[in-house]
């Protein structure tokens, strides 16, 4: 078992390094600061969302993600950020802090764009213990304590939007080309591009649909697309689906082919149990060979309310 460990443990952390190294979150959708810095402050109102994910349940050494983010105005046209981050893989895990700005620009009474920049710092772990084999014969390429690197980092973020519609571009590890590992232990990062929409319809009194997408790309491996169709009802409930699936877009010649698949069926459901206070949970169901390990996301959020004297200048479904 310990050799196994060991095998999946280096399989994931060259596949991390090789392929897309961030979190592949599924609510994001609910809380966008997590993807966009340029969301922070959007909707004139403090909130703050937890997280806690796991893919692949059941399978061991299997990705699990936690995260806790707060942000809201300070201004009418500037906001305010923070995402923590506690990210594990295998033998590997990272901690990340990043504070983030937003400058929001008003075009006319419907039309915004904001602007945003995330700094922070992330401490990359390999755990040795974990890497321990059978036969305990010492190799000196395997670390038998923990090994950690602290890097800077930053993101950056445009987000367009208006009471229906919205738009954002980011990205992450600004500073990917900049930091190198002197070593294979800590995998080294890649520059990652977030690319969004959606738009919120009208299908009745008491029914809204939501379309959207997401693509992540990062110019190494497939980029991840996922198609998104959602339903709030009575402005209580949300239910929706999510198609992921691999694409290589940009044609990359040295890319491993059996990198290619990553598709995945998303289900999730998201309830507004009061004004203030929502629950939300999600369940992926992966079509590729690891289609027997479910994953598990479930997300809390809780938004201050508004001053009776005040209104929120721009009321919206995401």
């Amino acid at each position: 078992m310990k050799t196994l460990r060991l095998i999946f443990a280096f399989l994931l952390i060259s596949i991390y390094g090789y392929s897309q190294q961030n979190a592949p979150f599924t609510q994001y959708i609910f809380n966008e600061m997590i993807i966009n810095p340029a969301y922070a402050g959007t909707k004139q109102l403090i909130n703050i969302n937890g997280s806690y994910s796991i893919m692949w349940a059941g399978f061991e050494g299997a990705p699990t993600t936690q995260t806790i983010s707060a942000e809201g105005p300070v201004y009418k046209n500037m906001g305010l950020g923070l995402h923590i981050i506690n990210d594990m893989i295998g033998a590997q895990s990272q901690q990340g802090v990043f504070g983030s700005y937003s400058y929001i620009i008003q075009f006319n009474e419907k039309w915004r764009m904001s602007l945003g920049l995330a700094l922070g710092v992330s401490n990359f772990t390999v755990d040795g213990a974990k890497l321990t084999q059978d036969n305990n014969v010492y190799d000196p390429a395997i670390p038998r304590t923990k090994v950690n690197k602290v890097r800077f980092d930053s993101k950056v973020g445009l987000f367009a939007y208006s009471d229906r519609f919205y738009a954002g571009l980011s990205v992450t590890e600004l500073f990917a080309d900049v930091w190198k590992s002197k070593d294979l232990l800590i995998a080294k990062q890649s520059r990652h591009y977030y690319l969004t929409s959606g738009y919120v319809f009208d299908a009745g009194k008491n029914l809204k649909i939501k379309p959207s997408f997401l693509l992540r790309e990062d110019f190494k491996a497939p980029a991840d697309v996922d198609i998104n169709c959602f339903f709030l009802i009575r402005e209580l409930f949300w239910l929706g689906t999510t198609v992921r699936f691999g694409a290589n877009i940009f044609k990359n010649p040295d890319l491993d082919k059996t990198l290619r698949s990553r598709n995945a069926m998303i289900f999730m459901t998201e309830w507004n149990i009061t004004r203030s206070f929502r629950i939300g949970y999600s369940y992926t169901l992966s079509l590729t060979a690891l289609k027997n390990y479910s994953g598990h996301e479930i997300i809390l959020g809780y938004t201050f309310p508004k001053k009776a004297d005040t209104k929120m200048r721009t009321p919206r479904y995401f």
